[in-house]
């Protein structure tokens, strides 16, 4: 019995490391341009020969940070993708529009039952339809 919580635990905690991971990618660009800025105002800044602009290496801060965004935009739109592929599958699968035997026997059997009465259909036309009167 303690082997299996003691795997549920550690799944857990697989699990909770695994959405931490994809919670800080944001904070952890953050900290790797706090710990680099040296080297990337030196060395990876756009504009470090226009120490007029004062970038100091912001703009690779922001390179960084639209790849993040379009990187989490594209796997949702995959996601999404996926989502909706599966459920037209799931929806419009070709087992689901296959005919039963069934349904075409109930369909052989009903009966006509109705009848018409002729007789009252001349005095009917009759009644209604005379030929106008001229004088």
């Amino acid at each position: 019995m303690n082997l299996i919580s003691n795997s549920k635990r550690g799944l857990a905690v697989f699990l909770l490391l695994l959405t931490s991971v994809r919670i800080l990618v944001v904070p952890v660009v953050y900290l790797d341009f706090e710990l680099n800025k040296d080297y990337i105002i030196k060395n990876l800044c756009e504009n470090r020969f226009k120490p007029e602009l004062q970038c100091n290496g912001k703009c690779y801060l922001a390179k960084q940070l639209n790849k993040v965004a379009e990187d989490k935009a594209s796997k949702e739109a995959d996601r999404q993708e996926q989502s909706f592929k599966k459920l037209l599958e799931e929806t419009f699968h070709h087992e689901n529009f296959v005919f039963s035997p069934t349904f075409e026997s109930v369909i052989l059997t009903v009966q006509n039952n109705f009848s018409y009465k002729t007789s009252h259909y001349s005095t009917l036309t009759t009644s209604l339809f005379r030929p106008p009167c001229l004088g």
